[in-house]
This record gives C-alpha cells, sequence and structure tokens, in this order.
C-alpha cells in the first residue's frame, strides 16, 4: 500500500488526550453543560448497570418541553426506562434477533456490490458517499418498509437528531434547527404508518403499525420514536464503523495487510475498532436520588455524562489502551452500551461492516485515503466519525 500523509491530526485526537487527562487527575469532573462525567471504565459499567438509580430519561432535565421532541422521546427506546422501555424492546426486538439479522446477510451483500458497481470505473471516490453512508440507511430503511428515494430527507433527521444534547441545546437552536426537522420526521412516519394500517404489507412498519403493548395499539409518539431511532441509530454506527476502519487500517499497513489475507481476523479487528473508536463518544442519565459516584456525593436529579470513548481507553480495563491490536481480549467494551440498553442493532452493526469491509476487500487490490482531497470529520462530541473520506483505489 502507498505511504500516506497522515500528518493531519483529527479533532477527536485532543479529545483522547483529554480523556486521558480526566482519568490521570480528576476521574470525576463537574460543570454547567454535561453535569458529572465519568471518564473510567469501572464507574461508567457501575452506572450502566443501575438503571434505578441512573435513569436514562434525561428529557426531564429540559427547561421548557418542546411538543416535536417530546413525541419522538416517547417511544424512542434510548430516553426510555422500565416498565417502558422493557415493553418498547419487546414491541421491536424480533426484528433484530440473531437469525432475523443472519437473514438480511444476501440482501445486504446485494446493496454492497450495487453501491461499488455505483463507483465502477473510477480510482477516487468519497467512501462515506458513495458506501458507508448509503449501506445501513437503504438497509434499514427497507426493513422498515419505507421509500429508499427518500434517504436525504433522512439524513437530515438523523443530523438534526445527532445534534440533540438532554439538557444542553441552547432553546433557540432547538427551536430553528431541530425542532422543525424532528417535525417534518414525525408527520412523515406517521403518514406511512397510518397507510399501513389501512393497507398492510409484510415488513417492519406493519408490524409496528399492528402492534400492541398490553393489549392497547401503540400511541403516535411509541411509533415514532421507535421508527425515528431505527432509522438514526440503524445507519450510524456502522457508518461510523465502515469509516473508522478504512482510516485506522491506512495507518497500519501491515495490520490491513493481515486482514486481507486471512478474513477470520477480521471479525477481532471489527471490535477493536469499535473499542479505538466507537460510534458515539458518551451517553447521558439523570440520578434518581442522591448518591456517590467515584468518592463524590451527587444529589437528584442531576445529569451524569457518561464518556464512553474515555472508558474503551481506560488503561485499567485495557493494557496500553491507545495501541490498535486485532488480537487483543476487547471483552468489556461499551461501544454499545451495557446493561438493559445494549444497543439492539449491534448484531446488524457488526454483519453491515463485516460484509462492506469483505466487499471492498475483494473489490480493490488498494485502498488508500486521499489526504490531498482533503478529509473532513463530524464532531467527536456527538459522533466519531469522517464526514468526508475521500479514498484512492485500484484493482
Amino acid at each position: 500500500m502507498p505511504a500516506t500523509d497522515t500528518s493531519a491530526t483529527e479533532p477527536v485526537d485532543s479529545l483522547f488526550t483529554w480523556f486521558r487527562e480526566m482519568q490521570d487527575q480528576h476521574p470525576i469532573h463537574h460543570d454547567d453543560e454535561y453535569g458529572w462525567q465519568l471518564f473510567r471504565h469501572a464507574d461508567i459499567t457501575r452506572v450502566l448497570t443501575d438503571p434505578k438509580t441512573f435513569s436514562s430519561e434525561t428529557v426531564r432535565l429540559f427547561n421548557e418541553p418542546q411538543a416535536d421532541l417530546d413525541l419522538f422521546l416517547m417511544g424512542n427506546l434510548v430516553t426510555n426506562d422500565p416498565p417502558h422501555h422493557r415493553n418498547l424492546r419487546r414491541v421491536i426486538n424480533h426484528a433484530f434477533t440473531p437469525r432475523a439479522v443472519s437473514g438480511l446477510s444476501e440482501r445486504i451483500k446485494g446493496t454492497m456490490e450495487s453501491l461499488l458497481d455505483g463507483v465502477s470505473g473510477s480510482n477516487r471516490f468519497d467512501l462515506i458517499e458513495s458506501v458507508a453512508y448509503p449501506l445501513p440507511i437503504i438497509v434499514v430503511a427497507e426493513m422498515l418498509g419505507l421509500p429508499a428515494e427518500d434517504v436525504p430527507m433522512y439524513r437530515a433527521w438523523g443530523d438534526a437528531l445527532g445534534a440533540l444534547d438532554a439538557a444542553t441545546v441552547p432553546p433557540e437552536v432547538m427551536e430553528s434547527d431541530i425542532a422543525p426537522a424532528i417535525r417534518e420526521m414525525n408527520e412523515y412516519i406517521l403518514g406511512h404508518v397510518r397507510r399501513r394500517r389501512q393497507n398492510p404489507v409484510d415488513d417492519m412498519l406493519t408490524g409496528l403499525a399492528h402492534a400492541t403493548i398490553e393489549g392497547e395499539p401503540l400511541r403516535d409518539g411509541d411509533l415514532i420514536g421507535l421508527v425515528g431511532l431505527t432509522l438514526f441509530a440503524g445507519h450510524a454506527a456502522s457508518m461510523a464503523m465502515i469509516g473508522n476502519a478504512i482510516l485506522t487500517f491506512d495507518r497500519h499497513p501491515e495490520v490491513f495487510a493481515a486482514v486481507r489475507a486471512d478474513r477470520d481476523l477480521l471479525p477481532g479487528a471489527i471490535e477493536e475498532l469499535m473499542r479505538l473508536y466507537p460510534p458515539f463518544s458518551r451517553m447521558a442519565r439523570v440520578t434518581t436520588t442522591e448518591t456517590e459516584l467515584a468518592g463524590q456525593q451527587v444529589g437528584k436529579n442531576e445529569l451524569v455524562t457518561l464518556w464512553v470513548g474515555a472508558a474503551n481507553r481506560d488503561a485499567q480495563r485495557f493494557p496500553d489502551p491507545d495501541r490498535f491490536d486485532i488480537h487483543r481480549n476487547t471483552g468489556g467494551h461499551i461501544a454499545f452500551g451495557q446493561g438493559i440498553h445494549f444497543c439492539l442493532g449491534a448484531p446488524l452493526a457488526r454483519l453491515e461492516v463485516r460484509i462492506a469491509l469483505n466487499a471492498l476487500f475483494d473489490r480493490f487490490d488498494e485502498i488508500a485515503v486521499d489526504y490531498s482531497a482533503g478529509v473532513e470529520f463530524e464532531n467527536p462530541m456527538q459522533i466519531i466519525c469522517p464526514r468526508r473520506l475521500p479514498v484512492r483505489v485500484s484493482g
């Protein structure tokens, strides 16, 4: 593989540097924006496995209700607690079982091959625009039964949801930027739900439109939250993982060569990539009672920010944590969370990334990041992912 200019640092590099400093000097830290912040693996996993003390319903910290957001949050698995969280998860769980996900393999492979055919004959293209974004969003749209031609709208809604921070979004930004996008998404989803109720077909959206919780049909907000979260979370993690994989392999040509030569190494490499570059750098909780965190007394209704990206690079849990080691025991990484909120779509994301990388390896003899064309990154405080990733390919 040609030598690569990686002299430019990524925005996430400074975030990781800050993580190391905080783990060493201030493992618990408080500020007005993120509340109580945790950086060590043991402290964060303790919070994730205690939903009774640390609620996911962070919306309670918003100063003012927002009707469009509140409707979406009714069915958003990420921000609901038991028993409603458990009921919602039961409604949608069947679509993400290992058996159901494995049945999508051929569809994912076909979609990936079609995307690569779209760049056939070109030795340069943007990996995010051409592959990493469209693959998972097309797959999840097909699963739900939503039109693939509406993908550009899905990305705009995903950007709005990705910019959403519980209790930290200024009201003017919510009103001008986020609420209109969420309102459009809500109306779009409900329109499709109503059509499925009148004309059911064999897709996930029809199943949700006719599902019940304790004998009652799902509320509009439940449906919007489940479908909206599936659209957003159903593509963001896979997109990030594919982009981060090619970036990291480009920096480690000896590992890249080893994985290309022995595809049995790929699952372990994917887990290590998730540990090093978890798609979402943080999670949020709110205390339901007074408690103790990392030696500090924390009051009721306090925001707690869990820096997942720091936990996955905690030297007390993962020796030499900044080293890319595809043979490492990555057990315990929390890129997909832990406990009752462990990501429902994790098996699908892993499958999509494995299929995408294998297809890229099969199609091209060489893949190199084209730094001269301008690599761009998302805000790592929201998602650790290249926004634009030009590559050069041959073969």
